[in-house]
């Protein structure tokens, strides 16, 4: 049950985060902000998201070993 749920909360973080980076690439194109946010936080934004996402799919990979 919690592996599914923290599979799934993985993909779609780190989909989010690919996503704001191609927003961050783009403001670097374009050589402005993206819906008010800036390229630098843009950046942070996706390094943050794919932290949370690699963490929430290595818990899910706890929760499936333990059988949960």
């Amino acid at each position: 049950m919690k592996s599914k749920f923290f599979t799934k909360a993985g993909r779609v973080l780190l989909s989010l985060a690919f996503l704001s980076l191609l927003g961050a690439w783009w403001t670097q194109l374009a050589g402005e902000n993206l819906f008010g946010f800036s390229q630098q936080h843009l950046f942070n934004d996706a390094i943050a998201l794919s932290l949370l996402g690699i963490g929430s799919l290595a818990d899910s990979r706890i929760h499936r070993e333990a059988g949960e």
